[in-house]
């Protein structure tokens, strides 16, 4: 009965619009009732694009200092968790885009951009038989992992723009090309060992 209490207690109070015109009004008080009323659905939505906890926290965190900040902008006629949602999703790219530009000024693209030339250019290794196996390896794609390939080496696109094609941040894909990589390098090795042992 406590726990429901407390749940009901969290519902209670004024509601979204409410509680932002009353903080417009020069009251702080009321946006505690957001807070309460949102953060655990905004934390959950954060995790599942993070992979660390206590980062998507802080998110959530930057997520309600902007909204409040920002709540002359929010129409008041209008459903308050999308336009907060919205907020989130853009300190989380803010982040993806961080560690991207992070990862190059480390160097740690380095062998992945190697490898992704290596696919879109297989002809230069002037080996038909390593063309052929990589070939044969790219069959056994899934249709969402050819489109990445597609989407990369024939239409160049950077890979935030296929993220969003694909439902991945620009670091998913990037992880996502590295090992799809690995694992064509991987069948290119077995075909072509298959083929020296052949008679």
């Amino acid at each position: 009965m406590r726990l429901a209490g407390k749940t009901l207690a969290a519902e209670t109070g004024p509601s979204d619009a409410e509680a932002i015109l009353q903080v417009l009004a020069g009251r702080r008080d009321p946006f505690r009732h957001i807070v309460r009323r949102y953060h655990r659905r905004l934390y959950y939505y954060a995790a599942r694009k993070m992979t660390d906890d206590a980062e998507a926290e802080d998110l959530v965190q930057k997520t309600f200092v902007t909204a409040f900040h920002r709540l002359r902008d929010f129409d008041v006629r209008q459903p308050l968790l999308p336009w907060l949602r919205g907020i989130l999703l853009n300190h989380c790219r803010h982040v993806w885009r961080e560690r991207e530009r992070e990862a190059r000024l480390r160097g740690e693209l380095l062998e992945a951009r190697r490898a992704e030339l290596e696919l879109a250019v297989p002809a230069e290794s002037g080996d038909d038989r390593r063309e052929d196996a990589l070939r044969g390896c790219m069959e056994g794609l899934s249709p969402d992992e050819r489109e990445a390939i597609r989407l990369r080496f024939v239409e160049e696109l950077p890979l935030e723009p296929i993220g969003e094609r694909l439902g991945r941040s620009g670091e998913g894909v990037r992880q996502f090309l590295f090992r799809l990589r690995v694992r064509l390098n991987d069948c290119v090795k077995k075909k072509l060992a298959v083929q020296e042992g052949s008679p």
